[in-house]
């Protein structure tokens, strides 16, 4: 350990006490690496646990004053290398600061800890009859992480995305210093920019109105294309959630997860793949509208059937499996996740292109997408050895990434950067990343928050 992070760190246990600072052979391997799959373990020179603002604005004065790097953490959830400490230097985990401070009923807005789980933010909300739209998936993700990286998930089309429901946020930027968001809003940037700008303690979230009906429509088609171009028509029925479901990846999660609840066969013969269109409304009569809006367009969408999920038990029992395909898929031999955006458009074409692409490098591609929002999300598995794979995989990420930004999609994706996509995001979306350089000495000029993150 050189002597200024000794210093440094000394001088933190009599600001914070020793018992929140973790050295050496004391770090957890939890520490070391996140979800991102293939990513290395980075072991951290110190892991501080801050349970306060002030905590946090303690740490980063030291850091700054010292040069060390500092990398925040939540959950470790993420899939991109965010968390990590790819620099060394310190870990500043937030997992401490897991309270629920306020409900306003008046103003329908919950302020909360970074720590707190997205799964709490939203019991919480219901508890006073109310919704926390976003919903990236990861319930056991933290709202700081969310946050930081703007997750969205299938609620994006109609709900937006995590910034849409920030209304306010205390931040501690590099130097130590704390403003507010509203006193502030150009620090808007802060929002989805992975912890490399200004760390966030505090969060005021605005919540909604719960729907009072909603239903899931299960719609086979006989192939990809047919399906999307369906899914884009279905854009002016206004759901809620609007997915595209591959066959391959609905029968491969399916045959682990023991809960087949997606159609993989219609009349004897295999379907291409299913939208899960899920339509909320203010009343029975209101949703039945829709439904029998979706039902006479049924013939021009061709769609093989309408399976209407409509019950609490199915509703969940559909969810949990739709939600079940990347703990699936981590049972492959060899697999990688790509996380991107691509615009409704060119869904269809870029569909077919990744499973072509996926073929010729000996990858087995299994996809589902938010079609709406744009999102996708890429599997590409094989039964091969490591080093041949991840040859293979290297080469299908680079001419993904490349088709993508073509199309006029977004290579980040839900997931964020992180260090896994750093060289592709300023090979392929070289004006994003020149304006985030800029952002990037503007607030972190030292450079100490997030080191070798979106950029660098």
């Amino acid at each position: 350990m050189n002597t200024a992070l000794n210093e440094a760190l000394t001088r933190l246990e009599g600001l914070l006490g020793q018992k929140c600072i973790y050295l050496a052979d004391n770090i957890g391997q939890d520490y070391c690496h996140d979800e991102l799959a293939g990513g290395k373990a980075y072991t951290p020179d110190a892991v501080i646990e801050a349970t306060t603002t002030e905590d946090v604005a303690a740490t980063l004065k030291c850091c700054f004053d010292a040069g060390i790097p500092v990398t925040v953490r939540g959950a470790g959830t993420g899939k991109a290398g965010g968390s990590v400490a790819v620099k060394g230097g310190v870990v500043l985990s937030l997992k401490g600061m897991n309270k629920i401070l306020t409900f306003d009923d008046g103003k329908r807005t919950l302020t909360v800890q970074p720590g707190v789980l997205l799964q709490d933010v939203k019991a919480e909300a219901e508890a006073h009859g109310l919704n926390y739209p976003p919903d990236p998936g990861e319930q056991t993700a933290t709202i700081g992480g969310n946050a930081s990286t703007n997750a969205s998930g299938p609620s994006a089309l109609k709900y937006g995305k995590t910034k849409d429901y920030i209304l306010d946020a205390t931040l501690v930027l590099a130097d130590g210093s704390v403003v507010k968001l509203s006193d502030k809003p150009e620090y808007a940037a802060v929002l989805g920019s992975e912890g490399t700008l200004a760390v966030i303690t505090e969060l005021t979230l605005r919540l909604i109105e719960r729907p009072k009906e909603d239903v899931i429509l299960l719609l086979p088609f006989a192939d990809s294309e047919t399906c999307i171009n369906a899914a884009i028509k279905l854009i002016e029925r206004d759901p809620s959630a609007l997915e595209y479901l591959d066959t391959d990846i609905v029968e491969f999660s399916g045959s682990v997860t023991g809960n087949p609840v997606f159609p993989v066969e219609m009349d004897g013969e295999r379907i291409g793949a299913t939208l899960m269109l899920q339509l909320e409304g203010e009343s029975e009569d209101e949703l039945d509208e829709v439904m029998e809006a979706v039902a006479e367009q049924s013939e021009e969408l061709e769609c093989l059937d309408i399976l209407v999920v409509d019950t609490p038990t199915l509703k969940r029992d559909v969810w949990a499996a739709h939600d079940a395909f990347h703990t699936s898929m981590e049972t492959a031999k060899c697999e990688r996740e790509l996380n991107i955006g691509i615009p409704a458009q060119h869904m269809a074409e870029f569909a077919a292109y990744v499973k072509r692409l996926g073929e010729e490098k000996g990858l087995k591609v299994m996809l589902y997408a938010h079609v709406g929002s744009g999102g996708m999300h890429i599997h590409a598995a094989a039964d091969m050895d490591k080093e041949s794979f991840e040859t293979a995989v290297s080469d299908f990420s680079r001419e993904t990434y490349a088709k993508c930004a073509q199309l006029g999609g977004d290579i980040v994706g839900e997931y964020g950067v992180g260090y896994s996509k750093t060289e592709s995001f300023r090979a392929f979306a070289p004006e994003s990343y020149a304006e985030f350089e800029a952002l990037k000495s503007k607030f972190d000029p030292a450079g100490i928050l997030n080191p070798g993150k979106v950029v660098g």
